[in-house]
């Protein structure tokens, strides 16, 4: 089975090969998204607490700290949006984070935050395009680490997708991770692929990705857990 993947091509290639040990899937690497990193200047001094909403933060504030304020970071609280982005803290910054929450979504976080921050300043490193529940209700300051543009290719290479799809009539699964990704496939979408679509499954990683999903029309299956790992246990469950 076909799992078309629209994640940024690293973080796809990663995924890809979660999948290839999950059994005998054919990934098909579609990225809806380019990854920009920035250099900022941050003062981390004016924060207790840093707020990471997804990996690509954690990558982004790590790419922009020398040595000297790579150890300021041990004197910080640390909150984590979900398991990956926990994940990817620890892998980065050799140390656990303070705050998970149960349910991997920006509602949760600020819902596990609010007792815990209180007056407290934070530094929320993310991208241009994040939602913002957690700045709206939080005494917290965002920086863009990164930001994200639409590959040149894009257009192209799903028209090579339609052609393959109508070729091989095969069902496919479609995966996505963020409403980004969601926008940027869908706006580049003609109506034979719309309505070849409807013959094929779509994964989303979460309610708030499906919910961008839904305004096209469309609704896919969604985790237990908001993880890959989580997107491949459905894709499993249909073969």
């Amino acid at each position: 089975m076909k799992v078309v993947i629209t994640r940024p091509l690293e973080e796809g290639k990663r995924f890809a090969s979660l999948l290839k040990e999950a059994g005998s899937f054919e990934p098909v690497l579609l990225p809806t998204l380019e990854i920009v990193y920035r250099d900022v200047d941050i003062d981390l001094g004016r924060y207790k607490w840093i707020v990471f909403t997804s990996p690509r933060g954690v990558r982004g504030l790590f790419k922009n700290l020398d040595e000297e304020r790579l150890r300021e970071i041990r004197d910080k609280k640390i909150g984590a949006i979900g398991r990956e982005t926990a994940r990817e803290f620890k892998r980065l910054f050799n140390r656990d984070v303070d705050i998970l929450p149960d349910r991997y979504t920006a509602e949760d976080l600020l819902e596990a935050l609010k007792g815990a921050v209180g007056d407290e300043k934070l530094l929320i490193p993310t991208t241009p395009a994040t939602r913002d529940v957690l700045s709206r209700h939080l005494k917290g300051d965002v920086v863009y680490v990164y930001n994200s543009k639409e590959p040149e290719d894009l257009k192209y290479r799903i028209k090579e997708l339609k052609d393959m799809l109508v070729e091989e009539e095969d069902k496919a699964v479609f995966t996505f991770t963020s409403g980004l990704t969601v926008k940027n496939f869908f706006k580049n979408l003609d109506e034979e692929f719309l309505e070849l679509l409807k013959d094929h499954y779509i994964v989303s990683i979460g309610p708030i990705t499906n919910k961008v999903l839904e305004s096209y029309g469309f609704k896919g299956y969604i985790p237990k857990e908001y993880t890959v790992k989580g997107m491949i246990q459905v894709i499993k469950s249909l073969r």
